[in-house]
């Protein structure tokens, strides 16, 4: 797997489409699956990741509310989407609004999928959790 990594400033045309960033691109084959993310943003995987990300989801016990609860959100919001020749998606309108996405939005890539977020959220998102980076790290690290 080829890392997907960087944030990259983009625009959602007229039609909903949006270009998919020539690094990002060149890594993507003919479709990807958009689903609701966390923290109000979309997440965007080719079909052997979406593959990966549905097993593990389904490997949580569907006897758990919560479980339940997070396998409907995911699968009901999720769409396979055909990247066009000239290497744009097209977002659903129901995604638009999930994510809350206006014309100016990030694509950021995080590793074995990447996210699309609105502009401004993604920027008040990251004001907000600047400070706590350094001890996330720490806390985090206490496991390895």
């Amino acid at each position: 797997m080829e890392l997907l990594i960087g944030k990259y400033a983009h625009t959602i045309d007229d039609k909903s489409r949006l270009t998919i960033p020539s690094k990002i691109r060149n890594k993507m084959g003919e479709s990807v699956y958009i689903s609701k993310g966390f923290e109000g943003c979309l997440e965007v995987r080719t079909p052997e990741e979406f593959s990966k990300y549905t097993q593990n989801i389904l490997n949580y016990k569907n006897t758990d509310p919560r479980s339940r609860m997070l396998s409907r959100q995911i699968f009901a919001n999720s769409e396979l989407m055909e990247i066009d020749k000239a290497g744009r998606i097209r977002i659903s309108a129901e995604q638009i609004k999930i994510a809350g996405l206006n014309k100016d939005v990030y694509v950021i890539g995080v590793v074995d999928h990447w996210e699309i977020w609105d502009r401004e959220k993604y920027d008040q998102y990251e004001k907000n959790t600047d400070a706590n980076f350094e001890t996330a790290a720490a806390e985090l690290g206490k496991d390895y």
